[in-house]
């Protein structure tokens, strides 16, 4: 495993960690939902080569109480 890979996994995890917390922020759904699918994807790759990442991109996003994921809405809500 190369250390630049691995840097560029981190660099790509951090800019969609930024990406949800703005979509979050401007309540975006449309943004929220590339932006959760990028950190799911990246999360995958560094998963697959060992690759650590700081913490999960939940922290500090704006979760109901209910414990939904940022940027879910439930059926028949409108954004």
């Amino acid at each position: 495993m190369s250390g630049a890979f691995a840097e560029a996994v981190r660099e790509r995890a951090r800019l969609a960690r930024i990406a949800l917390r703005a979509a979050d922020r401007d309540e975006d759904l449309d943004e929220a939902l590339v932006a959760e699918a990028e950190w799911e994807h990246i999360s995958r790759v560094a998963r697959t080569h060992g690759v650590g990442l700081a913490d999960d991109v939940s922290t500090g996003l704006q979760a109901d109480a209910a414990g939904d994921r940022p940027g879910e809405l439930e059926q028949g809500q409108q954004p």
